[in-house]
Order: structure tokens, then C-alpha cells, then sequence
């Protein structure tokens, strides 16, 4: 017996112990496995994460870092072709760009430099630019982090260069390189394959780099699905790599296919291990799932009649469309809308927010879109708030008639008192003489 029972329990170890080595997951066979250390994989649409291994543990950005300074810039100057002189340049390690005190850059110029090049110097040149100081830079960018829901980051620097309260989380970084890539200028910046500069008097050589992606044009290969293929992958459009010892290699990607963007985020990975694993979620995520339009911006548009107004209806819409992360092959659940209006408050101003849209799925509220006015909506009496001087007239006049209706009705009161009280002083007359004239009558 004691022999079955040996037996047994061997069996079963060697069984977990192949499993072990396999990275089967009972879970989902479907999912992938990669070997760097911290990953998330988000829908760009609705920040669904698809993909998730240590998302919310705490790592270190490297030069990832940059497509913050970036946004922080681009959020803060309207005008990119401002220039900059090179003054008083200090010393910075790692990725330059070698600029010399006497040279000047356009903002756009050092932004591309700084995405594409990964240069340390340019950061440090465009937060001093923008806040004075380092430490006032890292201020705006952890604020600006926390706004957009980010939890558990903080930046001490424009660059990433290794500082141990200089730390994020895949899942924030995600976050960031979401919004990040909601900007225009930003998205063409961080698809460039290669720039250069020409030659200066401080500087007498032309500079030339190429991005630091490998996605965006690199023939070097990768073992992908038992073949070898080419790291360049053609719906990858950005958007910045990483790497220091303690951060390991870095990736933040960006990939387009059938109307779906995904964001990738690898931390700690090794050599092209980072392009293995980056590809690995991005195509994981693309081919299992697929995102759907339940509120179409443009298709939900309508109008109520408003009255005593000069257009006469209220035109609104959503303020943005809604979409929803799905499961290739599940059946598409169904949506309700329902329509709440506020209280019309004239004037209306074109984007004021004029109600809500409440977004059902089954009998639970799945999210609340703001309602908000296509056109101004002015009262058909409007010239008269306009015009100041008939404003006061009439207010003015308002008064007197106010005072006249107080006035007439204290009369009437008055009036009625004065009747009363003469009716009462005859009947008590009356009263006076009834009596008299029975005492005589005695």
C-alpha cells in the first residue's frame, strides 16, 4: 500500500514539475509568455488592458521617461518654432545630442532629437526651457501624471538616468504613451525613421540619427512562431525604447491593424528579447480581440424645440463616441442609451454641456458621455440684456412699477381700514341712542 501511495505522489510531482517547465497556463492556453519582467497591453480607444504581467509593479522608465517631457512640452508652447540658444550647456551622460553653448534650435527641432535620438542634453534644455529648473519640471510632469490617473509614478528628472525615486509602473507608462499619442506632432515625431542636422559653427559636423525603434526599420532578426523573421514590423508607428542596468531594456509601442490601435509596454527584457516580446503581446492582443462602436458620435445627433429663442431649437450631440473592447468570436452584447437633458439656461454657447448620455449594457450604467451644444442657442430677447442703457431703463422702470403696485395696494388696505372703522364708530352711535331711548321709555 505504502508503495502505491509513493508511487503516486512521484507521479503527480513529475507531472507539475513538467508543467512548471512548459509555461502551460490552465487559465488560457491562449495567453502568451514572455520573458521580461513587467508588461501591460492596452486598447488605445477605451485603455482596456488586454494583456497584464506585474503592470502595477514598481520599475524604473530608463529613457521611456522622454515621451513625458515631450507631452509636457508640446501641452505647454504654441509655438514649436521658437528658438532656443545653447547657453551655459552643462555636462550630461549617456544618449546626447552634443549640443555646444552658441548653437540654436527650433523647440520642433530639439522634440525630435529628443524622441528619435533619445537625447539626455535636449531634455534637460527643454525643461529648463519650459520651467526654469529640473525640480520644477519634474513637478509639472508628476502632476500632469497624476491627472491623467496614473497611480504609482514619480519623476525627478526630464531623461531617466538612473535615480532611485525615478519610477513608474507598465500600466502608468501605458497610461502616459496613451495620451501622449493623442497628440498630433507627437505621433509624426515618434514615426520618424531618421533625422539630421546640419553642420554649425559650435558644432562643424552634420549630425545624423536614426530612431533607437528597431520596429520602425531594422533588418536585424528575431525567432517569431519557429521562423526568422525581420524586426521592422510595418503597423508598428512608433513610439520609444529604454534601457539603463537597473531598468534593463525598455519598449513603448504603438500598432495599427483593422481599425485598432493597441499600446505596448515592455519593461526588463534583454537584447531582441524586447522586440520578441513586444511583437508577442501586440499580435496577441490584435488577433484575439477587436473593439466596437456602441455610441457613434456623428449618428446621435438631434434637437428640441426651445421657445422665445432666435434659432429655435437646442442642436446637440455626445462629446465623443464610445467604444467597446470585445473577444473575437463572442457575440455582441447590446447597448441602450438614454438621453437626460439639463434645465435650459440661456444663452447657450457652442460646447457648453447641455446634459448627459447614459450608456447602458443590460440594466447596469457601463459609462456617462456628456451631452453638449453643436451651436449657440441666444434668447429672442437678447438685445435687450445687450444693450446696457435699455437694460437699465427697463430695470429701472421695473422699480417704479414694482413701487406703484405697493403703493396702490397699501390705499385699497388704507381705504378699507378707514370704512371699517367709520362703520364701526355709527353702529356704536347707533347703540348710544337704542339705549338712551329705552331708559326714557322706563
Amino acid at each position: 500500500m505504502k508503495k502505491v501511495i509513493s508511487s503516486s505522489v512521484a507521479f503527480i510531482l513529475a507531472f507539475l514539475t513538467f508543467f512548471s517547465f512548459t509555461n502551460v497556463s490552465f487559465a488560457n492556453n491562449n495567453t502568451p509568455s514572455i520573458s521580461a519582467e513587467f508588461a501591460v497591453l492596452m486598447d488605445y480607444e477605451t485603455g482596456k488592458v488586454l494583456y497584464d504581467k506585474n503592470s502595477d509593479k514598481k520599475l524604473y522608465p530608463a529613457s521611456t521617461t522622454k515621451i513625458w517631457t515631450a507631452y509636457i512640452v508640446l501641452k505647454n508652447v504654441s509655438n514649436l518654432n521658437q528658438v532656443i540658444k545653447i547657453e551655459n550647456m552643462p555636462a550630461v551622460e549617456g544618449s546626447s545630442m552634443y549640443l555646444k553653448d552658441g548653437e540654436s534650435f527650433t523647440i520642433k527641432e530639439l522634440l525630435d532629437s529628443l524622441l528619435i535620438h533619445s537625447s539626455n542634453d535636449v531634455a534637460v534644455v527643454l525643461a529648463n526651457y519650459i520651467s526654469g529648473s529640473i525640480e520644477k519640471f519634474a513637478e509639472l510632469m508628476n502632476s500632469e501624471a497624476k491627472a491623467i490617473g496614473t497611480k504609482n509614478t514619480h519623476f525627478t528628472n526630464p531623461h531617466g538616468l538612473p535615480d532611485e525615486n525615478h519610477y513608474t509602473t507598465a500600466y502608468d507608462m501605458a497610461l502616459m504613451a496613451r495620451e501622449s499619442m493623442s497628440n498630433k506632432i507627437f505621433r509624426e515625431i515618434v514615426k520618424t525613421p531618421s533625422i539630421k542636422y546640419k553642420a554649425t559653427e559650435a558644432y562643424p559636423y552634420e549630425r545624423y540619427f536614426l530612431n533607437t525603434n528597431k520596429f520602425l526599420g531594422s533588418k536585424e532578426k528575431i525567432n517569431y512562431r519557429a521562423k526568422e523573421i525581420d524586426i521592422n514590423y510595418d503597423i508598428v508607428d512608433g513610439i520609444k525604447t529604454g534601457f539603463t542596468d537597473d531598468a534593463g531594456k525598455c519598449l513603448l509601442s504603438s500598432a495599427v491593424k483593422d481599425n485598432m490601435r493597441v499600446i505596448s509596454a515592455v519593461f526588463k527584457s534583454s537584447g531582441n528579447e524586447l522586440y520578441l516580446d513586444s511583437r508577442t503581446i501586440i499580435d496577441y492582443g490584435l488577433e484575439n480581440f477587436t473593439n466596437s462602436t456602441v455610441v457613434d458620435k456623428s449618428k446621435l445627433i438631434d434637437t428640441i424645440d426651445v421657445k422665445f429663442t432666435k434659432q429655435g431649437k437646442l442642436v446637440y450631440e455626445p462629446l465623443h463616441s464610445y467604444k467597446v473592447v470585445l473577444s473575437k468570436g463572442n457575440k455582441k452584447e447590446e447597448y441602450k442609451t438614454k438621453v437626460n437633458l439639463d434645465k435650459i439656461n440661456l444663452p447657450i454657447k457652442k460646447g457648453d454641456k447641455v446634459g448627459n448620455l447614459e450608456v447602458y449594457k443590460g440594466n447596469v450604467v457601463e459609462s456617462t458621455i456628456d451631452l453638449v451644444a453643436t451651436d449657440n442657442l441666444d434668447s429672442s430677447f437678447s438685445f435687450i440684456t445687450e444693450n446696457k442703457l435699455i437694460s437699465n431703463i427697463l430695470k429701472i422702470t421695473l422699480v417704479a412699477l414694482v413701487l406703484l403696485v405697493i403703493i396702490f395696494i397699501y390705499l385699497v388696505i388704507a381705504k378699507k381700514i378707514r370704512k371699517k372703522n367709520k362703520s364701526h364708530r355709527k353702529n356704536k352711535n347707533i347703540y348710544r341712542l337704542d339705549s338712551k331711548m329705552k331708559k326714557r321709555r322706563r
